[in-house]
């Protein structure tokens, strides 16, 4: 039974899963830990959570062009109508018009989670027909722009939303995406030059627009000099012929391994991953979509205290170079053999990182919940 001192809120997504590193483990808990909440949190199925003030509404997966993705839509609706949130948290422009009709019936405070600008990711990635992507984007830009009245506040997951979105207006709070790391989870940058593998790791969305090709081709590459490198692709990959042209790429390379399923990996999964790493690549193409967002997973390798093989985009370069966390390199030109000698000689997290951990983000989490459910 809820209770009633409490406020309900509740965090909803068509496709992130239920134990989702956003929506539970960093809202959800930061808000359940305040013990001025309880969490109701709707997604695909994911691994079971047990966690005071947080429940879990779970939906069975669907494909990304399922006609169950619309029904999805109704389900939530209906679980939402009936929990009759004082808050409603929403991290999907398709929730849109079930968010308003919460708010309709129920009376319902709205925060829109703002975790990608839709607008430039249709433009500039793969996951359209190329004739449709305008009237896609312009589509999903015009719903944000009608709905933003009657919502009472945004959370913006990158600090370049403030410029590129003027739906939101003055009514948004930046709540990056850093990562929950606690201190024994840091690794000690591995020091052993010697070590009979060199294991790099690729983690997060398999996609063209972040760079698993580019991963691909510079793991080849330094395994050629080096028949110590080995690469770990593990993620959620959306589209069938990437991951088949993926498969075709390194099945004659068995040190690449691909560990990708049709939902999305749990985090502790790649946590793992992380852990057993030497390096990370962060390999995005960088567009109009990804040139002023900070890519999750590098939250997560400098948190973790991963060293990180870095496309050469200069807002990412800085915020490395402060700890020297990263090799960079140029993906349309570069020496492997340099990237190599790097690798192996380089001194990594001479400081510890600042700027990564989610600790930071969670007194301003909660002051923007403090204001809307009064």
């Amino acid at each position: 039974m809820a209770d009633s001192t409490k406020s309900t809120v509740v965090i909803a997504s068509v496709l992130k899963p239920v134990d989702d590193s956003r929506m539970y483990e960093k809202i959800g808990l930061t808000l359940a830990n305040s013990g001025k909440y309880d969490v109701h949190v709707i997604g695909i199925e994911g691994q079971p959570t047990e966690t005071p003030g947080i429940t879990s509404h779970p939906l069975r997966p669907f494909g990304r062009l399922s006609p169950r993705r619309l029904l999805a839509h109704i389900r939530i609706l209906l679980i939402a109508l009936r929990l009759r949130p004082r808050i409603f948290v929403i991290t999907t422009h398709e929730l849109l018009c079930a968010a308003l009709l919460v708010k309709l019936i129920r009376g319902s405070k709205l925060i829109y989670d703002v975790q990608e600008n839709y607008y430039w990711n249709i433009l500039y990635t793969r996951a359209f027909p190329l004739l449709a992507k305008p009237f896609v984007a312009l589509y999903v830009r015009l719903k944000e722009n009608l709905s933003a009245p009657f919502i009472e506040h945004f959370l913006l997951a990158e600090r370049g939303y403030e410029e590129e979105l003027k739906f939101p207006r003055t009514r948004y709070t930046v709540i990056e995406n850093k990562v929950r790391a606690e201190p024994h989870q840091r690794k000690t940058p591995a020091a052993d030059r010697g070590k009979e593998t060199i294991n790099l790791l690729f983690s997060g969305t398999i996609a063209e627009s972040t760079g698993v090709f580019t991963a691909i081709d510079l793991a080849v590459k330094l395994h050629v000099i080096d028949d110590r490198i080995r690469l770990t692709i593990i993620g959620f990959c959306s589209q069938s012929r990437v991951l088949e042209k993926i498969r075709l790429l390194i099945r004659p390379r068995p040190f690449i391994q691909l560990i990708a399923r049709d939902a999305p990996i749990p985090h502790r999964e790649i946590f793992n991953q992380i852990r057993e790493a030497d390096f990370g690549m962060v390999t995005y193409q960088i567009n109009p979509s990804t040139m002023n967002s900070v890519p999750t997973k590098l939250y997560e390798y400098l948190g973790l205290h991963l060293p990180v093989l870095l496309v050469s985009h200069k807002p990412w370069v800085d915020f490395c170079h402060r700890s020297r966390a990263a090799v960079v390199f140029n993906p349309d030109h570069y020496n492997a053999a340099d990237i190599l000698r790097e690798m192996l000689t380089g001194s990594f997290y001479t400081s510890d990182p600042v700027e990564v951990y989610w600790e930071s983000e969670e007194p301003r989490l909660l002051e923007c919940f403090e204001q809307v459910r009064r």
